[in-house]
């Protein structure tokens, strides 16, 4: 096909090219503006559009007409000898052929301002004004790789950054490179990670969220006033960039909600590059109504051979090896719309595998055409792309073969009317069944494999030998070892012109010749095409949540009746004996002795202890990638539940030992840090649902050693750097907060700042502070400061030295959330003592002991009963230390804390007093569903046992596995949090 090509192009029109801009052409090249047909093919018009023995015409790198049409009697014919032709693919997420933004920088003395020299400084990793079409070259090294799976098109990016600007949809192949922009402002581009910025804010997760909703707000005030205050360069160009097509990055499932939140807020409908994980919760992904773009890089089996103990291996780990290859397959079950991309992909040869392997395992061929034409080219709000219609860019492959076949290979790539060989097409298919007669012996000879690149196998009796094969220069030659002769072997040379039945000579390795023949038997058939093809292995089951204990389903909520239990009611009724408890629709209905259980189910509580659920006032386990913004002294603007994960098996391990509800808070790395989250442990739902109903909100603040960066080292440059700091900084912060709500009151056009905003609602009685502390100075110093600007400080966490402060503290009405009897860990809790908590409690502190501990939290029965021990505190109220008292200090007291009518079903069942160190869970309720049950631990725990074992057996059988492509079992150790954990910390102290 290509020689013909050649050889017609020659009789083509050329003519002089339109006017250069700035240079004159160095030779005698003209613009082709030949028409070309291409005849004799299956065209696929569009993904679902299919013409047999059809025609494409096109010219000057545009078509002209497809289907069933006629061929224009000056056109150029091409034959396509049945060839398959598609549209070319698009790449809507590929950072190839774009160098990186260079910006002008200066060193401003301090990582905590932007390095910007120039007008468009806003923070280092928002990077707007880049465009990638000024730094688009043309000369990228994946080009060629694009080309070969099929790509036409790509839409290319600086990759680099939480906003990296404008990207640019690009024409791949050969030429200059402003003949190869298609659009040249495509699409704005964002993600989650900070990239190379060496800026100090964002230091986490919840900051780069935060980062993001502060500059939508940001443009949209220096589009109506901002303008006229300042010049701002990266804001003029977010403004203009922001009603494009935006596409953010995402390294986890969670991460598309916490994107869509943003989204949101700022009336824009993101697409998301996805992570794998999106098969995980596929009904999230889909109420997203966003469209996803989906990589296809799945994670290598792990290195299983020689493992000692499989328990090294998260089943987690090993369920998501096995379903991430379905990932496209389940959004596409659910029409969650999606476009593929070779992004991130290692093996970028493998890709068109890949789509063959998801054909296989369920998407539908149409499917997969869609999300490789017109879903990229609908992402990209261009209609030029994707099909092969009339007016649409001449961006077409040529195929031997459907191109889902396995030994279906491209020949030719045509970008804009230009053509780009992939694999010469051969002349002759030398593929088939033959006969084979050597030495009065009769052989079955298949040849089969790619039409490029054929294999072959001979013979006899079920018994195989070995062939070389080669094709080239209008030749076949093969090499036999025959299945019955190992150590002779023997050379054929066959002309194509003449090889199907053939009577001639082989030759032998000590050269002498044999008398051959060889007799065509049938054509080749491709596997593909076989009716036999062995069905995918169907995998296992997604697991809600996505981790050990998980389930298929979700439990339901279910009315109960709980009898015969002793009580602890932390109301009125103190410690009730031989007592009932029914619930009903996630709700205590009723409290009392012999109750009617109608329909509900009946628990027998003989012998057992029944109390609220324990209620962790100080947590920081559910949470993702950094506790602490430490690149700023005030972070309130962050928010904790933009970083929920509720994957995390603590969870469940806590569900274990009681806990219902926790306030997941922002470590102590500044003195303002972020904004809490309420959650309850509804195990398997996703954030949303975890977060407690209607809790008030709440803000953590810190004081002492954290905070001034005493054990940060690395020289630390951030104000403040003393205890004395610390209170100026609440000073300066409270002052702005009242500036700024006297600039609102006057200026309708003012700037919308979340930080102050937050500060403003500390002050309105609208946000409730919950602050690490330690030393009774500073306690005394942040109640001052509250008196002076007239807030109350709601809670003290930690409060270690709280005993001193005692009567400061009941007069300004703060309440206490301690530890029983931590002390000596460092030099500011060198005067801690156990009879903390019940000093305060003596002195009419409402008191509370919480964990700020993963592991801590699954015995907080038991801490709570240390203060029995250390103070005789009286066992009800020692009890309320871990339910109501916590509750009232979050003000939830009126839904949880107590066993009363009206209050939501969160009941823990003991085996004994819950106070007691023999104490254990039986069974743990949240809004009256059963989370946890001890009699069912057991067969939770084979679960996991068995679908270990089930994978790791498919696991050693994988093909990768039997290639030696693996990776190694080291045990992944997840990052437990504590209040001065900076993100990439791996923290086994308890240095709260």
């Amino acid at each position: 096909m290509i020689r013909k090509l050649l050889s017609v192009v020659a009789a083509g029109i050329f003519v002089a090219g339109s006017a250069q801009v700035g240079y004159w052409p160095n030779d005698t090249k003209g613009k082709d503006r030949s028409v070309y047909a291409v005849k004799n093919i299956t065209l696929y018009q569009d993904y679902k559009t299919k013409f047999e023995n059809a025609v494409l015409v096109f010219q000057e790198g545009k078509i002209l007409a497809s289907g069933k049409v006629s061929i224009p009697n000056n056109a150029v014919v091409i034959d396509g000898r049945g060839a398959f032709v598609y549209p070319s693919f698009i790449d809507p997420y590929a950072s190839v052929g774009v160098e990186k933004a260079k910006r002008n920088e200066y060193n401003p003395g301090s990582s905590y301002l932007p390095t910007d020299a120039t007008s468009s400084a806003y923070n280092d990793a928002v990077k707007a004004d880049a465009r990638a079409v000024s730094t688009f070259t043309n000369q990228g090294k994946d080009f060629q790789e694009y080309l070969n799976q099929g790509f036409g098109s790509v839409l290319s990016f600086n990759e680099d950054g939480i906003v990296r600007g404008s990207a640019v949809l690009i024409a791949l192949g050969e030429g200059i490179s402003s003949e190869k922009v298609i659009k040249e402002d495509a699409g704005l581009m964002l993600s989650l990670d900070k990239g190379s910025s060496r800026q100090a804010y964002p230091s986490s997760l919840v900051g780069a969220v935060a980062l993001l909703r502060q500059l939508y707000l940001d443009a949209d005030w220096y589009g109506k006033a901002g303008n006229a205050e300042n010049k701002n360069t990266n804001l003029e160009a977010f403004n203009r960039f922001k009603k494009l097509p935006t596409i953010i990055e995402t390294s986890e499932k969670w991460d598309v909600l916490r994107a869509d939140n943003i989204g949101d807020e700022a009336a824009t409908q993101f697409v998301f590059v996805g992570s794998g994980t999106e098969y995980q919760r596929v009904k999230e992904m889909k109420a997203t109504n966003g469209t996803f773009i989906l990589p296809l890089e799945y994670p290598k089996p792990y290195q299983v051979q020689d493992m000692m103990n499989p328990e090294e291996l998260d089943v987690a780990d090993l369920k998501h090896w096995e379903l991430a290859p379905y990932n496209a397959v389940y959004l596409a079950r659910e029409k969650v719309p999606f476009a593929l991309t070779m992004f991130k992909l290692k093996d970028k040869a493998s890709f068109l595998d890949k789509l063959r392997d998801l054909n296989k395992k369920g998407l539908s061929k149409e499917e997969i055409l869609q999300s490789l034409t017109q879903k990229p080219a609908q992402i990209l709000q261009v209609t030029s792309l994707g099909n092969l219609n009339q007016g649409s860019l001449a961006n077409f492959i040529m195929v031997s073969d459907d191109l889902f076949a396995k030994e279906a290979v491209i020949y030719e790539n045509w970008v804009s009317g230009k053509q780009n060989i992939i694999n010469r097409s051969p002349d002759t298919d030398v593929r088939g069944d033959y006969r084979v007669q050597l030495n009065s012996q009769t052989y079955d000879l298949k040849i089969k494999g790619k039409i490029t690149k054929p294999e072959a196998e001979i013979i006899q009796s079920d018994k195989k030998g070995k062939v070389k094969i080669a094709v080239a220069d209008y030749k076949m030659a093969m090499e036999l070892k025959l299945p019955n002769d190992s150590l002779q072997n023997y050379r054929i040379m066959l002309p194509l012109t003449d090889f199907k039945n053939r009577t001639g000579t082989a030759m032998d390795k000590d050269g002498h010749s044999v008398p051959f023949t060889i007799s065509f038997v049938k054509t080749f058939e491709p596997e593909a095409k076989k009716e036999d093809i062995a069905k995918a292995d169907e995998p296992g089951k997604i697991w809600y949540p996505f981790s050990a204990f998980g389930a298929e389903t979700l439990p339901a909520q279910k009315d109960y009746l709980i009898r015969n239990a002793t009580v602890w009611t932390n109301s009125n009724k103190g410690i009730a004996k031989n007592t009932d408890v029914k619930v009903s629709k996630g709700k205590i209905v009723q409290v009392g002795q012999g109750l009617s259980p109608g329909n509900a189910a009946v628990i027998d509580g003989t012998n057992f202890h029944l109390t609220s659920g324990i209620i962790d006032e100080h947590t920081h386990i559910g949470l993702s990638r950094g506790v602490n913004e430490s690149g700023t002294n005030n972070s309130g603007e962050v928010r904790m539940s933009d970083a929920i994960d509720p994957d995390d098996v603590n969870f469940y391990r806590q569900l274990a030992g009681g806990v219902t509800s926790a306030q997941q808070l922002h470590g102590s790395a500044n003195p303002v840090g972020g904004q809490a989250s309420m959650v309850k442990f509804r195990w398997g739902e996703d954030a949303e649902n975890m977060r407690f109903p209607q809790a008030k909100p709440y803000i953590k603040f810190a004081l002492g050693e954290n905070v001034k960066q005493s054990n940060w080292g690395n020289s630390p440059n951030r104000f403040p750097q003393s205890r004395g700091g610390v209170e100026q900084a609440f000073d300066f912060w409270f002052t702005r907060a009242l500036e700024y709500e006297k600039e609102k009151a006057v200026n309708k056009n003012y700037r919308k700042d979340l930080r102050l905003e937050t500060m403003l609602e500390i002050l309105k009685d609208k946000r409730f502070i919950t602050c690490h502390s330690y030393v009774q100075s500073e306690i005394n110093m942040l109640m001052d400061v509250a008196d002076r600007f007239d807030f109350r400080v709601q809670t003290f966490t930690h409060i270690l030295e709280g005993y001193k402060v005692a009567d400061k503290m009941k007069k300004h009405g703060a309440n206490a959330s301690t530890f029983s009897d931590w002390w000596a860990y460092k030099e500011e809790v060198r005067e801690a003592i156990p009879y903390n908590a019940a000093l305060m409690m003596q002195a009419g502190v409402n008191v509370a002991i919480n964990s700020d501990d993963a592991e801590m939290a699954r015995r907080l029965n038991q801490e709570a009963g240390k203060t029995v021990k250390y103070g005789n505190v009286p066992q009800e109220e020692a009890w309320k230390m871990v339910t109501l008292n916590p509750a009232k200090m979050l003000q939830i007291d009126h839904k949880v804390g107590s066993i009363e009518a009206g209050k939501d079903a969160d009941l823990v069942l003991w085996t004994n007093n819950p106070l007691s160190i023999y104490a254990t869970v039986d069974k743990t309720f949240v809004d009256g569903i059963l989370y946890f049950d001890a009699a069912q631990q057991p067969l939770k725990d084979k679960m996991v046992k068995d679908e270990k074992n089930r994978i790791i057996q498919k696991m050693l059988f994988s093909d990768d596995a039997k290639k030696g492509n693996t990776q190694s079992t080291e045990k992944k150790q997840r990052t437990l949090y504590h209040c001065d954990t900076l993100e990439g910390e791996e923290h086994e102290s308890h240095s709260h």
